[in-house]
């Protein structure tokens, strides 16, 4: 069997050099696009607050102390910018991006609040807004509306029942008013900000980064069907008649396979390592093994079922599209229903992107590798027994 190794490996040794420039060219454009997707989701400066416009504040004594309050005590200043200016000015902001919306306060807003009436504000943003400003929109405009209607009733509610029962409301009244106050601007202690971790604990660079490259990766396995399609059988049949097992043949085969596929992973790694500064780690190499293994072991059982170059191309090129887009390998896991979800967590590909999710987190889960080379064992004995079926078929 060694020389029929020697033989398939000088076969694969043809169209490496092709296979190792497309891979080098794919990853590339990959590292280019992980760069722009990290420069546009990195927060710098200012850039790191939603800024919102206010028009009708500067004349108006009270609102000044109300906003410089918020300016000063209250926790939104730590996520909002708040700018003062006119209306038009703030039209023209919005229009070229520097605020995201503006509030417009009505004139005598607050001296027709103090007497019980809550003039509506107009609230302006661009058509179809997404993001934060609907956040504002729907939820902080909601939460505004609901602080400020309480107040309003529990202060004259309180100042009307003390006025009925012959009682001097006023100092009651001040006193709640500062009760609430504080309240609000102590709100912050109401709740527990905690951080969800999405993408499987990667930001949305690393989650898509690792899933498209498992993706690139199992389309430039269509780069080796030339070497690994078979339509004629006749060395299976003679290498049978000379006692070379077919288990060993497989074996063989796969082994020159794999070699091929390690050195597209190479082109990968070495990326990583230059363009994206990871340390490569024997330990970490060791741990994308299965990964590999699995993915191999299931393109090449693809390969044993096709029976032409035409036929193997398409099964394998459809077949894997389909596997990584339910994976979460082309769009985001949490894109799909929480019973996909759990299925693809189960699937190759699935257990492939959790693997190397584990190789950038520097954990290591014993299911998830168990998972891939049991995947492996079983694909290598369906390659096999597809194999020997067709062995079987040329001797009848």
């Amino acid at each position: 069997m060694k020389k029929y190794f020697v033989l398939q490996l000088k076969r694969l040794l043809r169209l490496l050099p092709p296979v190792l420039i497309v891979a080098a060219v794919l990853f590339g454009c990959l590292m280019v696009a992980l760069d722009a997707i990290t420069d546009l989701s990195k927060p710098e400066g200012d850039t790191a607050k939603f800024k919102l416009g206010l028009v009708g504040t500067v004349d108006d004594l009270y609102l000044q102390l109300g906003l410089k309050a918020m300016q000063s005590l209250d926790s939104t200043r730590y996520s909002i910018e708040m700018v003062e200016m006119t209306e038009a000015d703030a039209e023209t902001a919005i229009r070229s991006g520097e605020i995201a919306a503006f509030v417009a306060f009505p004139e005598n807003f607050l001296e027709n609040a103090l007497h019980g009436n809550i003039l509506p504000l107009k609230f302006v943003c661009t058509t179809g807004a997404i993001g934060i400003v609907s956040l504002v929109k729907e939820e902080f405009t909601q939460v505004a509306q609901d602080m400020l209607l309480a107040a309003q009733k529990g202060i004259y509610g309180s100042g009307n029942a003390m006025l009925e029962n012959g009682m001097s409301g006023a100092q009651v009244v001040g006193d709640i008013s500062l009760e609430y106050a504080e309240f609000i601007f102590r709100r912050g202690n109401m709740y527990r900000t905690s951080e969800l971790k999405a993408f499987d604990g990667l930001g949305m660079d690393g989650y898509m980064g690792g899933a498209l490259s498992i993706t690139l990766f199992m389309m430039l396995c269509l780069t080796f069907a030339p070497a690994m399609i078979r339509k004629d059988h006749s060395l299976t049949r003679m290498l049978c008649a000379g006692r070379r097992g077919i288990l060993g043949q497989v074996l063989c085969d796969f082994g020159v396979y794999l070699l091929g596929l390690l050195c597209v992973a190479a082109v990968l790694l070495l990326y990583l390592a230059f363009w994206q500064g990871a340390s490569l780690t024997p330990l970490l190499i060791l741990q994308g093994l299965p990964a590999l293994l699995a993915l191999g072991a299931l393109s090449f059982l693809m390969y044993e079922l096709s029976s032409d170059l035409v036929s193997g191309i398409l099964l394998q090129f459809f077949s894997m599209l389909a596997l990584c887009f339910l994976c979460g390998c082309m769009y985001p896991i949490t894109f799909f229903p929480e019973s996909v979800q759990t299925v693809s967590a189960y699937l190759p590909m699935g257990l492939a992107r959790l693997q190397l999710t584990d190789c950038a987190l520097g954990v290591f889960s014993l299911p998830t590798t168990a998972g891939l080379i049991i995947y492996a064992l079983v694909f290598l004995a369906a390659a096999l027994s597809v194999r020997h079926l067709k062995a079987t078929k040329i001797r009848g």
